[in-house]
């Protein structure tokens, strides 16, 4: 093998190895949108306020209901992170500020 071969085969290699998640990134924006993860423990808790029995008993009951609260939340969460980011963005575009900016060579005085 030549030389120029053999790293081509080495990179396509590594591309290979590389898992999808890592190629399904957008290159741009935050990665993480800040999403919690919801546990049964917290939900039946801190938002049921549930006795602590209960919660460590895990009736049908309460984990259908956790179940399908934590899907119409997580329906929307995302959603909502990321608009409320473009939001962020666009503030901070439109309120940026002129004195901040940049200068070149060609705006400074000789």
């Amino acid at each position: 093998m030549k030389p120029t071969t053999t790293s081509a085969v080495v990179v396509l290699i590594l591309a290979a190895a590389m898992p999808a998640s890592a190629v399904a990134q957008p290159l741009s924006g935050p990665l993480n949108y800040n999403v919690k993860n919801m546990t049964f423990e917290s939900w039946c808790q801190e938002t049921q306020r549930y006795p602590e029995d209960r919660c460590m008993a895990r009736r049908p009951a309460d984990v259908k209901a956790f179940e399908d609260y934590r899907a119409a939340v997580e329906r929307y969460e995302l959603q909502y992170l990321k608009q409320v980011q473009r939001d962020r963005d666009t503030r901070d575009s439109v309120n940026r500020d002129p004195s901040a900016a940049v200068r070149g060579r060609q705006d400074s005085t000789p």
